[in-house]
């Protein structure tokens, strides 16, 4: 793969559930928390920032934060965060974040969701290839997780 591909990351999923289902599981922090595998407190809401911890076997305990960015009811939500794993001793307040954005479309058998993780281009050729490679298959597996959640993906 070529360093111009490791730019953005986009997966679909159909989820057999009406959008205000999957809109809920996605945009309600405590539903969010039970599938996306994190502990945390707050509200989704633009300019909100949320920290979150993992509570992902082999990953419990790693602490990172979302910021949101928009809301439209039922139909998207962005945020920006800080991409792949953080390394013991190193700041990361002066690195580039991505922005992941989740778009709801309706459906035949329910509701198209799809998630774009843009802005890894931004990131240090060191670390950008490992990083895209984590969250790209992060993306496939927090999808099952929404679609074990929120309804039966087609």
């Amino acid at each position: 793969m070529a360093v111009s591909d490791l730019s953005r990351i986009e997966k679909k999923i159909l989820i057999r559930a009406p959008r205000e289902r999957v809109w809920r599981a996605i945009a309600h922090i405590e539903e969010f928390s039970k599938w996306f595998g994190v502990d945390t407190h707050g509200t989704f809401a633009p300019g909100a920032r949320l920290e979150m911890t993992s509570t992902h076997e082999g990953h419990q305990g790693v602490a990172f934060w979302v910021e949101i960015e928009e809301m439209t009811p039922e139909n998207s939500l962005s945020w920006r965060w800080h991409p792949g794993m953080v390394e013991p001793g190193v700041d990361y307040s002066k690195e580039p974040t991505t922005r992941v954005v989740f778009q709801l479309d309706d459906a035949p058998g329910g509701t198209m969701v799809t998630v774009v993780e843009s802005g890894f281009d931004a990131l240090s050729l060191a670390r950008r290839a490992q990083t895209f490679q984590e969250n790209e298959k992060g993306w496939e597996y927090q999808l099952k997780s929404l679609e074990r959640y929120a309804g039966q993906a087609v």
